[in-house]
């Protein structure tokens, strides 16, 4: 299975602190982090609200990136406020149609051959016409991964590393190669981590239940969202660990993510889990949609930075 294009770049991104044609945002081969991973990567979501197109939870976002940046002893001057503002500068630029994705990445950018931390960093931001990251229509089919999930004493999970995705890359190649959308992947301990670029959820007799911090995963910024969502609803959730076979054994399975939304799961390797998507699952999507609305205050209007 091929992977197909869903996202189309838009004509100018932010790059060595100024913006400039996205033909122009290039660099070098030599560049250090191209060659050992060196990087940090962020993703927002640009969406229409009431009062005008506006991200969503950006400081949020902004701050896993900096945590991400401190955990890895990136040598970067992490300014809050001035990527706000080149994220501002550069919607303005590319004059932005809804939804658009938006991705900067932090990165070693000098061309010392040493693989080390130390060493120069830059920050680049660039900015995609986004379609659907899977069909909406129907629900995915899955594959539980042999990969096992980046842990804590190799890849700091917790991050968005560049580096690290190689492990979501080999997951999803071989759940492509076996005929499945996607990849789930465990943890070190053979429990349920995440999906292999997702956070994922499990619903059982009613109960929402979504791996636990330690179980190697990335906290989402969609996730924590759903979570806050269930808590208003009055549907009961936890956060655990979750064990392999309760994925087969679920009422209704999803998965959240900027890029992703919210996606329901019809299959787990042969184990059909449903034809259609669930009450909860549905539940849960409509809320998530109506939060322009309902959650004004998790917006960011473009031009307010």
């Amino acid at each position: 299975m091929t992977a197909k294009p869903f996202a189309t770049p838009y004509k100018h991104a932010y790059f060595e602190g100024q913006i400039v044609p996205i033909e122009e945002a290039k660099i070098s081969i030599m560049t250090n982090a191209l060659h050992y991973g060196g990087g940090i990567y962020g993703g927002f979501k640009i969406v229409d609200t009431p009062k005008g197109q506006a991200i969503f939870r950006l400081d949020d976002h902004i701050e896993r990136m900096k945590k991400g940046v401190d955990s890895l002893g990136f040598r970067f001057e992490f300014d809050p406020a001035k990527i706000k503002q080149s994220v501002m500068d550069l919607a303005k630029k590319n004059q932005i149609s809804t939804p658009t994705y938006v991705r900067p990445i932090i990165y070693r950018s000098d061309t010392n051959l040493s693989p080390d931390i130390a060493g120069e960093y830059q920050i680049a931001i660039y900015m995609l016409k986004i379609e659907s990251y899977f069909d909406q229509t129907k629900g995915i089919k899955v594959q539980v991964s042999d990969w096992v999930r980046n842990n804590s004493k190799s890849i700091p999970p917790s991050t968005k590393a560049t580096g690290g995705y190689i492990n979501s890359a080999l997951a999803i190649d071989a759940a492509h190669k076996d005929g499945f959308d996607s990849a789930i992947m465990l943890d070190k301990h053979g429990n349920v981590s995440e999906g292999a670029v997702m956070n994922i959820f499990i619903v059982k007799n009613g109960k929402l239940i979504t791996p636990s911090k330690d179980s190697d995963m990335l906290a989402g910024i969609t996730r924590k969202t759903i979570l806050e969502l269930a808590k208003e609803q009055g549907i009961e959730a936890e956060e655990r660990t979750v064990k392999k076979a309760e994925l087969y054994a679920a009422d209704e399975v999803f998965f959240t993510g900027t890029a992703t939304g919210i996606t329901w799961c019809g299959q787990i390797d042969e184990q059909r889990i449903s034809p259609v998507m669930g009450r909860i699952t549905a539940e849960l999507i409509d809320n998530f949609n109506n939060l322009p609305q309902t959650r004004p205050d998790l917006y960011t209007k473009i031009g307010d930075a």
